[in-house]
């Protein structure tokens, strides 16, 4: 039986083209600029999933202090290389990752894309660890119900890759996070199954 190799493996595989696309010099996600200058000068952001750093440096290029935390390798290599002042982590968001210290905001731009419904609870209590009081999170999540396999399973140089791709609804959301994050709002909504909430920490 062939081998199908997983999401890190993929995104391994396909860190370059992600890297070439975000370095672009694009807007990447428009709201989340609007999002991050909202925040007090010296507040401190996690990337979580972060992958080849183009959102991570676009944050730090308006002059907060952030860190970053994924999965693939291949990603974070690029991610260093183009960033040397900024910090990032190996590691998987459903892990603790509470070693970074405490941040203001969290920006979890399609991670969770990757996480199963029944996991989003482990996700949220690790993002909650690390937020301070009144902290919030920035997620942009693909809407829906359940794996996408279209955007799941493909093929690489002859080699099949299933990342497990995930849509989520609000009120999925709202149920996993229920008792550490109140919803707060929806941004940036241009018409696309691609959704940006806002939540804060309880």
């Amino acid at each position: 039986m062939k081998q199908v190799k997983g999401t890190a493996d993929f995104y391994n595989k396909t860190a370059a083209d992600w890297a070439e696309k975000g370095y672009d010099g694009g807007p990447g996600v428009p709201c989340l600029l609007d999002f991050i200058k909202e925040y007090e000068p010296g507040s401190r952001f996690l990337d979580l999933c972060c992958g080849a750093g183009y959102e991570t440096q676009r944050i730090h290029a308006c002059g907060y202090e952030v860190v970053g935390i994924d999965f693939s390798e291949e990603s974070l290599r690029i991610a260093r290389e183009k960033n040397p002042a900024i910090t990032f982590y190996n590691d998987n968001l459903l892990n603790d990752y509470s070693y970074i210290g405490k941040v203001d905001g969290i920006i979890i731009i399609a991670g969770l894309v990757h996480i199963e419904t029944e996991n989003l609870r482990t996700a949220f209590l690790q993002m909650h660890s690390v937020l301070n009081e009144n902290g919030r999170l920035f997620i942009t999540v693909r809407d829906g119900v359940g794996k996408i396999p279209e955007r799941s399973v493909t093929t690489i140089d002859g080699e099949d890759y299933d990342r497990n791709f995930i849509a989520h609804t609000l009120n999925e959301l709202i149920k996993e996070s229920d008792g550490l994050f109140t919803f707060e709002q929806e941004v940036g909504f241009d018409g696309t199954v691609w959704r940006n909430y806002i939540f804060k920490c309880r």
